[in-house]
């Protein structure tokens, strides 16, 4: 097979099986603070107040801290293995829903942080292998264009699950002006949710391994260490001067991917008005951020062969305006206390669809472009340290998530926009500087390598 009928196969297959395994990340992530708030309603002793939030913060925390045992698991492992390793303990995660429980729910969520650096590395390093520098941004906007499908797949099952299984027999009095997730109700979407982890796992397990000529895993060569050398490697990574001029880049990555994938998703299902006028607003939000992810994907790959490094400023700054515009116009169109609390109150503009599917679409849309972004960048950090420096940028982004869901039953949507403005602000104005770092070693290096002339 020839490399790039190879690549294009290899695209598809990783975009599906990645597809899978986050149509069960996504709709648990969606509706986790909701749905533990009402088995809290019905049981106080099972579980914590504001455990969807808390549980998140632990699983980033964890995932901070598997920042230093990732990259010695990859040394003794390729990224496929490592990929399944991390499928199977997000089926550990899944199935921990079927008994809501204080000790099993939080220890299942610092599995998951292992398991979500080791997938997030993994899956990163393994992109490196059948793709060049000059497709990688391609490759890796395709990859995720396909696998944002997991939000189309994670809407119909919200749309099939509400119509036929939403019940309201266990429901206590009084508790009707939120979302409220019924026992039964519950366990039906974490069956169908630990049905696609399986799948995603053994589609992993078949991932091919031949790496493409000239593929960036041959620029950035593995080496193998002892595990003494491999620790002092991922802390000396951590502060490279490379990566901490990135550090405002990751942050502001970290603050972004806990306001979409939980905090806004929140907000919907707390709101008395639209959880009463739209009860399958969760699934036209998923639905929505899917067309927005996935025309980012269609986009990058004409612009990338028409832009020299489109995946470098183009494709970043692109995401700040995004992100900007966002943040802007969810603080108009949701009601402020929502992202903590139930609530009855209204938003400076009146919350509805067309509000919710615009900031959903604008929000794909950037999280495409930020993933493929962050790819481009971390492949070109630390030659021949690909996935410590995979490792080191999720690190920092997992200090900020931690921090934010931590704070979160206390934040409004007014106080969320605020901390993430001046994030997305900060990050632009340093990333130019930055980049430029990178380039100019990176020119000094081609340099060094050019032969003498006599």
């Amino acid at each position: 097979m020839r490399d790039s009928i190879y690549e294009h196969f290899c695209t598809i297959f990783v975009g599906v099986a990645t597809l899978f395994r986050f149509t069960a990340y996504d709709m648990s992530t969606f509706v986790i603070e909701s749905l533990l708030y009402s088995a809290h309603v019905r049981d106080p002793s099972a579980i914590i107040p504001h455990a969807g939030y808390y549980g998140q913060a632990v699983k980033e925390v964890s995932s901070c801290l598997s920042t230093f045992i990732v990259p010695i698991i990859l040394n003794y492992m390729k990224p496929k293995w490592a990929l399944v390793m991390g499928s199977g303990i997000f089926a550990i995660y899944i199935a921990s829903f079927f008994y809501i429980n204080n000790y099993l729910y939080f220890s299942a969520n610092f599995l998951m942080g292992i398991a979500f650096t080791l997938n997030y590395t993994a899956f990163s390093t393994y992109q490196m292998q059948f793709s060049t520098r000059k497709t990688l941004a391609r490759n890796s906007a395709r990859v995720w264009g396909i696998a944002s499908f997991s939000l189309f797949a994670s809407g119909c099952l919200y749309v099939y699950i509400t119509s036929t299984h939403a019940s309201t027999a266990d429901e206590p009095s009084g508790q009707e002006e939120y979302r409220y997730y019924s026992q039964e109700e519950t366990r039906t979407i974490f069956v169908f949710l630990f049905v696609s982890c399986i799948i995603a796992l053994v589609m992993n397990a078949f991932f091919p391994s031949r790496e493409v000529a000239n593929s960036v895993a041959s620029e950035n060569p593995h080496e193998k260490l002892t595990l003494r050398e491999q620790v002092g490697e991922t802390v000396s990574v951590l502060v490279n001067p490379y990566i901490l001029i990135f550090i405002p880049r990751f942050l502001n990555h970290g603050l972004f991917f806990a306001f979409y994938m939980n905090v806004y998703p929140t907000s919907l299902q707390y709101s008395t008005i639209l959880a009463r006028n739209y009860p399958m607003l969760t699934a036209y939000y998923s639905f929505t951020m899917c067309a927005g992810t996935s025309i980012c994907g269609l986009l990058i790959a004409p612009l990338n062969r028409r832009f020299h490094d489109f995946g470098l400023r183009p494709l970043y700054y692109i995401t700040m305006g995004l992100q900007l515009l966002t943040y802007l116009v969810a603080t108009l169109t949701v009601p402020n206390w929502s992202t903590a609390r139930p609530t009855t109150e209204g938003a400076i503009l009146e919350p509805s669809v067309f509000w919710v599917c615009t900031v959903a679409f604008l929000m794909g849309f950037a999280d495409s472009a930020n993933i493929s972004s962050n790819t481009v960048i971390c492949s070109r950090l630390v030659p021949g340290r690909a996935s410590h420096t995979y490792s080191a940028a999720r690190f920092y982004m997992g200090v900020t998530a931690s921090i934010i869901f931590f704070c979160s039953p206390m934040l409004t949507m007014r106080a969320h926009a605020i901390i993430l403005t001046s994030a997305t602000i900060i990050s632009a104005l340093s990333f130019n500087f930055a980049v430029k770092r990178v380039e100019k070693r990176e020119e000094e290096t081609r340099n060094e390598k050019k032969p003498v002339e006599a």
